[in-house]
């Protein structure tokens, strides 16, 4: 049976045989995991109608696997796929993939690279392209619960998971995306299907990409940067991305927790952005007409920019009350960007500044804050990319109260309704079944 990682901290130290003369102490990473056996998932053996995958076996995909009308991909809990360079896992219009993990035996997808090689970052060039459902509205495409999805997003025209169309009736939730190499980590493209309790873990592109009319409801989002990852060429990078008429998501409870200033950021290019380059680089960015509601939210760490809006269609909508950013918690290192919008942008008559736009967002109805400095979240361990990182709020945190869902929008019965602000709180649902260290995993090679 695959098992999860299991992290053991040992302590090397040496002591005399009556007295303590010297203690020197190193921690180490050690990860164990039970060998199985590896059969090759090849042309021939994906041909079936019905394919299923058990947990006592682990499987090595070396080529596209494709599921059309009327065919299954079945995946038990602890199941570990190993995938080739460049290759697919696309789900059709009728086809389905269910993937029934569990918080202690999560099912992964990740490179067939050997530890600590996946990812051009290393130079290797080792990564694949995605997961993708390409879903039709009335249709289900199936349940992904407890999935880890790493070293994807190689292709520029692809997310590393893309749900395209997906229809409500489609269940996804608890799914960590980490390492997506080139493009975005989640795309939601169309559709109203609702999902929670997802993560993005060092993107070098944007975390989550909403876009062409995506309409559902999302709860308990975090988007996690690393400082030493983010697509230099890209121009729009942000926590979450929301673009595009007809896109209305509502969103409770999301974090955003970028770099911060730690070591290994970046600001000569990638972190900075200019108004004339067309260049966004954001928290939380919002363009191309779309609206939403977002309530409940944590924005922390970006070096520039917090909540970023540049398009008259999208500031008016929330100008004029269609769209809303309420109960959240706002910070930005460079704390007059932490609400930025282009100076004289026009939204109606007259046009406002940044200033204006801060203003208007820190007005009391509101409910929102603006965070100095993100000490004042108090993570627990938030910045500990070696070891494995720990983003839940201490005991006394004001991210643990202070949620709001009165209103018809937030009573939904999906949203869950909790005091905590962000994407956790006393309750951390990240355990047992994430992983922030996949460079230092050794997945049965």
């Amino acid at each position: 049976m695959y098992t999860i990682i299991n992290i053991i901290n040992r302590r090397f130290c040496f002591i005399t045989l009556i007295v303590v003369l010297f203690t020197s102490c190193k921690k180490e990473i050690e990860v164990i995991q039970k060998k199985n056996p590896e059969i090759v998932l090849d042309a021939n053996r994906l041909a079936q109608p019905i394919i299923s995958l058990n947990h006592d076996t682990v499987y090595l995909l070396t080529s596209n696997l494709v599921r059309n009308a009327n065919e299954e991909l079945n995946i038990e809990a602890g199941t570990l796929i190993k995938v080739k360079n460049n290759l697919s896992i696309t789900i059709n219009p009728n086809g389905k993939i269910n993937a029934n993990g569990t918080q202690e035996n999560p099912i992964v997808f990740t490179s067939d690279a050997a530890k600590g090689t996946a990812g051009s970052v290393t130079g290797t060039g080792k990564y694949w392209n995605g997961i993708t459902l390409n879903g039709m509205q009335g249709t289900s495409s199936g349940y992904l619960k407890y999935v880890r999805i790493e070293f994807a997003g190689g292709n520029f025209f692809s997310s590393a998971f893309v749900l395209k169309n997906i229809d409500s009736t489609t269940l996804i939730n608890n799914v960590q995306v980490s390492y997506s190499i080139i493009s975005p980590a989640f795309e939601f493209n169309g559709g109203n299907f609702n999902a929670s309790n997802l993560i993005s873990y060092a993107s070098v592109g944007s975390d989550f990409l909403l876009t062409n009319g995506y309409t559902g409801n999302l709860q308990n989002l975090m988007a996690y940067r690393s400082p030493y990852f983010i697509n230099e060429n890209s121009y729009q990078v942000a926590g979450m991305q929301i673009q595009g008429t007809n896109t209305f998501p509502t969103i409770s409870n999301l974090s955003v927790i970028g770099p911060d200033n730690q070591p290994g950021t970046k600001y000569v290019y990638d972190y900075t952005d200019s108004n004339n380059s067309g260049r966004r680089i954001a928290a939380l960015y919002i363009t191309n007409n779309a609206k939403f509601h977002i309530r409940n939210t944590v924005l922390a760490g970006f070096p520039k920019t917090g909540f970023y809006i540049d398009n008259p269609s999208t500031a008016s909508s929330l100008r004029l009350g269609e769209s809303d950013f309420t109960y959240s918690l706002v910070h930005s290192n460079d704390s007059t960007r932490s609400f930025y919008i282009p100076d004289n942008l026009l939204v109606l008559s007259p046009p406002i500044t940044a200033k204006d736009f801060k203003s208007v967002m820190l007005q009391p109805q509101f409910q929102n804050k603006l965070i100095l400095k993100t000490l004042e979240y108090q993570f627990t361990d938030p910045y500990n990319y070696n070891y494995g990182l720990n983003p839940q709020p201490k005991q006394g945190s004001l991210l643990l109260s202070g949620a709001n869902f009165d209103g018809p929008v937030f009573s939904d019965p999906f949203f869950q309704k909790v005091n905590y602000r962000g994407a956790i709180g006393e309750n951390n649902w990240l355990q047992n079944w994430t992983n922030f260290i996949p460079l230092q995993t050794n997945y049965n090679n």
